[in-house]
């Protein structure tokens, strides 16, 4: 399911700023590669306010993930969980902080197929130090199995916290690299599709 006109998300918690890499890395040529942006959103929420909203039409995570299809050609892909969170985001966090607890598992509106697709960026507000739950649903299909996953995150000051490792750890059989995050509050600065391409340029695949 392709979504590409989807509701603002709110960075929670933690994580990062750019993931560095060497200065000698070679461009990646994406032309050669089948590539998808699988992205979470806090799409069904109205967090933020009303003037938050209109000068923002679509959330951080999203914003930068239409920055990485725009420059990679990729296609877009949200996640979306049956049960939407409240509205108010203290709740929010603390649900995310009681399903990392727990290892929860919510349910999946849709199962996007990226079995066509052998480059993965994966996007998420930084909750807790690490994705949000949706994702270890999605990771538990195997259907990253081979792939080569980028992470880009967005984030209140903590960097990517542990999220890497989790990600590394969920996904045995795939190659997951360094990744890109930005602070949510900058996410939407007219700096960021500069540092975006800066950093699709310095990747290695």
């Amino acid at each position: 399911m392709k979504l590409r006109n989807v509701l603002p998300a709110c960075a929670l918690a933690v994580s990062c700023l750019l993931g560095s890499a060497a200065s000698t890395a070679v461009a990646a040529d994406f032309s050669s590669h089948k590539t998808a942006v699988l992205y979470y959103t806090l799409a069904q929420n109205r967090i933020g306010g009303d003037d938050w909203q209109q000068e923002h039409p679509v959330g951080n995570t999203e914003y930068l993930a239409q920055l990485i299809a725009k420059d990679t050609g990729a296609d877009l892909f949200s996640l979306v969980q049956v049960k939407p969170y409240p509205n108010d985001y203290d709740e929010v966090t603390e649900i995310a902080r009681a399903e990392q607890q727990q290892g929860a598992r919510p349910e999946l509106k849709e199962v996007p197929d990226l079995s066509a697709y052998d480059v993965v960026f994966v996007g998420y507000p930084c909750w807790w130090g690490s994705y949000p739950m949706a994702f270890a649903t999605y990771f538990d299909t195997g259907a990253l199995n081979g792939k080569t996953v980028i992470p880009f995150t967005t984030h209140e000051g903590s960097r990517f916290g542990h999220s890497l490792t989790d990600l590394k750890a969920a996904l045995p059989q795939s190659k997951v690299l360094d990744g890109f995050a930005k602070r949510g509050s900058d996410a939407q600065d007219e700096d960021s599709a500069a540092e975006i391409t800066e950093f699709l340029q310095d990747l290695e695949l």
